[in-house]
């Protein structure tokens, strides 16, 4: 077992950086570990929308790695202990960022789950940015269905982006990450190779933070190019960034503050 492979599992089997709301919330935001991780700025915005609009906010880790690395166990208490809180809380509806989290929890998790795009249709969110030139690299659970693509293309203006059809996976799928990181970084190389330099969007922070640590200079998350945050992957902090979210109080619904 390499050693990404044992920190990631250890630190994924008990979350430590979990932060939830106080009170009932009938809707809460999962954004999961990564997108924290690599969009510190957008994460807040996309909080503070939550939070007004009587969301709440948690901050935890869903246990799709664990599952992904085999840990099939694991997975299963983590996805236990989500259902208790969530049933503390009195929560209904889950908002999901991260289309892995979305994969894992949907159909598991004992409640209805949705994406954050469902969500900013349902509040009128518009994009405040314009997609430029670029190409749009698809997460792999997203790969057979393409509902998130679909749904981002039909609302949000990507005339100008070209999909990355035939683009491997980032490197970070788990069994594939398993065979070390000389393998993933190959992957991802040849993902940033058929963007031909171009700007790559995408709506997996996993992936934008793969694509920032193999040296591309231009990657953008889709939730952050809809709330206007111009912010690049910050993978040189990311564990700092989901770290600090262990102390982030502002998890409540502003209407219920």
């Amino acid at each position: 077992m390499n050693t990404a492979k044992l920190l990631s599992i250890a630190e994924h089997a008990h979350y430590p950086f979990k932060s939830y709301p106080h009170s009932s919330c009938k809707t809460i935001l999962f954004p999961g570990c990564s997108f924290p991780s690599q969009f510190p700025k957008t994460t807040d915005a996309l909080a503070t929308l939550c939070r007004t609009a009587g969301i709440g906010i948690a901050y935890d880790c869903c246990g799709s790695p664990l599952d992904g690395f085999g840990d099939v166990k694991g997975a299963d208490r983590v996805l236990n202990n989500l259902r208790r809180r969530f049933d503390r809380l009195d929560c209904e509806r889950i908002v999901l960022v991260c289309p892995n989290c979305h994969q894992h929890l949907e159909g598991r998790i004992d409640r209805k789950v949705i994406g954050i795009l469902e969500l900013f249709e349902e509040l009128g969110v518009r994009n405040t940015s314009e997609f430029g030139v670029g190409k749009l690299f698809i997460p792999c659970p997203d790969r057979k269905s393409h509902t998130t693509e679909k749904r981002l293309r039909s609302n949000y203006g990507l005339q100008r982006v070209e999909t990355l059809d035939h683009a491997p996976c980032c490197g970070l799928r788990p069994d594939l990450a398993s065979k070390g990181a000389n393998y993933s970084a190959r992957l991802g190389n040849k993902a940033i190779e058929q963007a031909g330099g171009e700007r790559i969007y995408t709506y997996c922070a996993s992936c934008a933070g793969q694509f920032a640590r193999l040296g591309h200079p231009n990657c953008r998350h889709a939730v952050s190019m809809i709330l206007g945050i111009d912010e690049q992957p910050d993978s040189k902090h990311a564990l700092a960034n989901r770290a600090k979210r262990k102390f982030d109080r502002n998890t409540n619904p502003i209407e219920n503050r």
